[in-house]
């Protein structure tokens, strides 16, 4: 049973008054207690940090708009230009509202015959970053500016802006190599964030563009802009830091004869209709500075600068006229029969025979009849020296049987092959140097159908077919080190980072990459060999190399092609006795080394003596 409280209502009326006080009381210090917390924070907000929230205060109401420094200039060894930047004009605007944007950018559109999806592409990536001036067009033509002028009262936040764009004077020349620049991207500003990249900087996308980067593009300036708490700019603006430009480059590259094997490599690629494209390296063969280097066709760096359509794009690399990729550096190609002066050296150096001794070519080997000379009835009985003469298929099947892959594939990779030359520029290719456990390796991947180096392939690999691919890079590399008799220089295309002002900042010196030890008497004999090639009625590249009155030592190659033509080879070094160049060439399924690519390294060879062989006439005569 519950039991009630014993409260009659005077009990409850003589309660009231002390309740009522002490309730009073309560919210009274209550009251107190939260007045001293706040007037202890206000007191510790504005007088012990007043100004470090100062600070911040202001540095909420300004932002950094950065000014781009400009890009440094890339020139060849004589000092022409390669890669400079010219004036241009580019549009931007200035976001202020939705409203205006409504009123504004349709209109702008039209006269840029851009799509307003494009422009609404570019708001979305500023979106909360409307302190910046927003680029939506560059390199307008002087129509457009017209317009943009005239109607200037209609665009309301639409300004256009004097900036330098990147410019290549040669067009396509040289393009895979010196590469091209464009807007980064996303994926790009997620990587490169931490190094102060943003939205809408330009950044090297390939080539040398691309590997000199941090060279070529300065350091940024800025100026503070005065924003209103949307991020708007109020149009008050703070002071500024004034960019550092980009320092310059100096290549070993020459400009003329640049030009002279592009000329070339065109020439052979517009005769021989087969050809899909062509690659040359020329080295110096005491630095292994690049003086030149063609892949072909390449592409025009311009459009991708000023813009181009993705329709005008694909039409470009879809009918082979335009191709990014660099032959020189990662096509890969069988050597072909330039692989025989690896045997030859390789045959010497293992005592498999003497300079002397002759083998007998009836036109196959008398081991694997299948094996067969390029010329049908043989070349009789032929030396080392002869065999490179002739390119005698015979005599190096003989050496590769005697040899064995491995002891050959020892020496091409002591001379560079399967190994990247380290050239300044990304992407370069390793190539393949075949041997028994590289085809075990490949047997177990599923990409050979044995795993044992057969009979043939020991005398086939020796005149570089059967698995053998190799860049024309390293080719060349390979051809700098016969004529520097074992010493291999690592190639460069950078001689000097120069200042805006011409002052050297730094200097690249030349690099040994690896020394072939064997006596000088093989070197010796493998060039006298070359030099029969081009100074020998016999020669395979003698009617190319006749009349040229400075003696120069090549060799010829036609390195057959499952998948189409042969592809074409020459290598060549000259003068023969105190070489300064080495040079390779292939011409992609271009057929025969002795007709399509021996008169591109010809072409070459009479560019760089020119001067010597026609001296300039002197002052007064």
């Amino acid at each position: 049973m519950r039991r009630e409280a014993n409260i009659t209502p005077e009990t409850s009326d003589s309660l009231a008054p002390s309740l009522l006080k002490s309730r009073k009381e309560a919210v009274t210090i209550g009251l107190i207690l939260i007045f001293l917390a706040l007037a202890t924070r206000m007191f510790y907000l504005q007088i012990i940090k007043g100004e470090v929230y100062s600070v911040m205060s202001h540095q909420n109401r300004t932002r950094i708009t950065s000014i781009p420094a400009p890009r440094g200039d890339i020139f060849d060894r004589n000092g022409d230009a390669l890669v400079t930047s010219r004036p241009s004009f580019s549009v931007y605007y200035w976001y202020t509202d939705q409203a205006d944007a409504e009123k504004t950018l349709p209109h702008l559109a039209t006269i840029l015959g851009m799509s307003m999806d494009d422009i609404e592409k570019r708001l979305l990536q500023y979106r909360g970053r409307y302190f910046e001036p927003i680029p939506i067009a560059k390199d307008i033509t002087p129509e457009q500016y017209t317009a943009i002028v005239e109607d200037a009262p209609l665009l309301r936040g639409v300004f256009i802006e004097p900036e330098p764009i990147r410019y290549y004077p040669g067009g396509t020349l040289m393009s895979p190599i010196l590469g091209y620049v464009g807007e980064i991207s996303e994926r790009e500003l997620a990587e490169l964030k931490d190094q102060g990249y943003s939205i809408g900087d330009i950044l090297g996308k390939q080539g040398l563009e691309s590997y000199y980067e941090a060279v070529l593009r300065g350091v940024d300036g800025g100026y503070q802009v005065e924003v209103d708490y949307l991020m708007r700019p109020t149009g008050n603006k703070g002071p500024g830091i004034d960019p550092i430009p980009g320092n310059n480059i100096k290549l070993n590259i020459d400009l003329k004869l640049q030009q002279a094997a592009e000329a070339a490599v065109r020439v052979a690629m517009e005769k021989y209709p087969t050809a899909k494209g062509g690659a040359v390296v020329v080295l110096d063969v005491k630095t292994g500075g690049v003086l030149a280097i063609v892949s072909a066709p390449g592409f025009d760096p311009n459009k991708l600068v000023s813009g181009i359509s993705q329709q005008e794009l694909n039409a470009f690399l879809t009918s082979g006229q335009w191709r990014f990729s660099d032959l020189a550096t990662t096509g890969l190609y069988p050597p072909g029969s330039t692989f025989k002066v690896v045997t030859a050296i390789a045959a010497l150096a293992e005592g498999k025979t003497t300079p002397q001794e002759e083998i007998y070519d009836p036109g196959h080997h008398p081991n694997v009849p299948s094996l067969v000379c390029h010329r049908s009835w043989g070349h009789g009985s032929v030396n080392l020296a002869e065999a490179i003469r002739d390119s005698c298929n015979v005599y190096f099947y003989e050496m590769g049987r005697r040899l064995g892959m491995d002891t050959y594939a020892k020496y091409a990779r002591e001379l560079g092959l399967g190994a990247k030359t380290g050239i300044d520029l990304y992407g370069e290719n390793y190539g393949t140097v075949p041997d028994s456990a590289w085809k075990a390796k490949a047997y177990s991947e599923g990409r050979v159908f044995e795993p044992e180096v057969l009979y043939s392939e020991h005398m086939m690999g020796a005149m570089g077919q059967v698995f053998h691919l190799d860049t024309p890079i390293q080719i060349a590399s390979l051809t700098q080190a016969i004529a520097n008799d074992g010493v291999r220089m690592k190639p460069f295309l950078v001689k000097e980072i120069l200042s805006q002002d011409g002052e050297v900042v730094r200097s690249l010196d030349p690099e040994v990459a690896g020394v072939l030890d064997v006596e000088q008497w093989i070197f010796d004999e493998v060039k006298k060999g070359m030099a029969m090639v081009t100074g020998d009625p016999r020669g395979t590249a003698y009617w190319t190399f006749h009349d040229l009155p400075i003696k120069v030592a090549g060799k010829t190659g036609t390195a057959e092609n499952p998948l189409g033509e042969n592809h074409a080879w020459f290598v060549g070094f000259g003068p023969f006795d105190n070489p300064e160049i080495a040079l390779a060439v292939v011409i992609d399924q271009g057929g025969s080394g002795s007709e399509v690519a021996a008169p591109v390294g010809r072409a070459i060879f009479d560019a760089y003596f020119e001067p010597r062989l026609n001296p300039p006439a002197e002052a007064g005569q």
